[in-house]
C-alpha cells in the first residue's frame, strides 16, 4: 500500500513539473512571424502606391510654389517605414541550428514583436497618407489589411 501511494505520488509530482515546464515549440512561433511579415508586406505595397502618388504630387506642388510641409512628411514617414521593414529583414535569421528550443523560442518571440511593431508603423504611415489624400479629395485605391 505505502509503495502504490508514493508511486501515486510520484506521477502527480511529474505530471505537474511537465504541465509547468511545457515550452512552446519555436517552429509554432517562427510560423506567426512569417505570417505577420506576410500581412506587413501587403501593407507596406499599399504604403508604396500611396507613395508613388503622394510624389507626383509633390513634384506638381513644389513646382507651383505652395506649401509642401506635410506632403513631405508623408512621404518621409513612407521611406522611415521602408527602412526599418528593410532592416529587420536583413537581420531576421529564421534558420536556428544551434539553439535550444528555449533560445529559439526566445529569438523568435523578440522577433514578432518587431514584426508587430512595423506592423503597427505601417498602419500609421497608411492612415497618415490616407488623411492626406483625402484632404486633397483623391479617392483611396486600396484599403489596410
Amino acid at each position: 500500500m505505502k509503495f502504490i501511494f508514493s508511486s501515486l505520488l510520484a506521477m502527480v509530482v511529474i505530471c505537474l513539473w511537465f504541465s509547468c515546464k511545457q515550452e512552446q515549440d519555436y517552429k509554432i512561433i517562427r510560423s506567426e512571424v512569417v505570417a505577420r511579415h506576410d500581412k506587413v508586406m501587403n501593407d507596406a505595397d499599399l504604403a508604396n502606391g500611396q507613395k508613388s502618388v503622394l510624389d507626383s504630387i509633390y513634384r506638381s506642388v513644389k513646382s507651383s510654389g505652395n506649401d509642401t510641409v506635410k506632403l513631405a512628411e508623408a512621404i518621409r514617414k513612407v521611406d522611415e517605414a521602408n527602412q526599418q521593414m528593410e532592416s529587420w529583414m536583413n537581420h531576421f535569421e529564421p534558420d536556428v541550428s544551434g539553439k535550444s528550443n528555449e533560445e529559439a523560442s526566445d529569438y523568435f518571440k523578440a522577433e514578432l514583436k518587431k514584426i508587430n511593431d512595423l506592423d503597427k508603423q505601417f498602419k500609421a504611415v497608411i492612415i497618415c497618407s490616407d488623411r492626406y489624400l483625402d484632404s486633397l479629395h483623391i479617392e483611396k485605391r486600396k484599403t489596410l489589411h
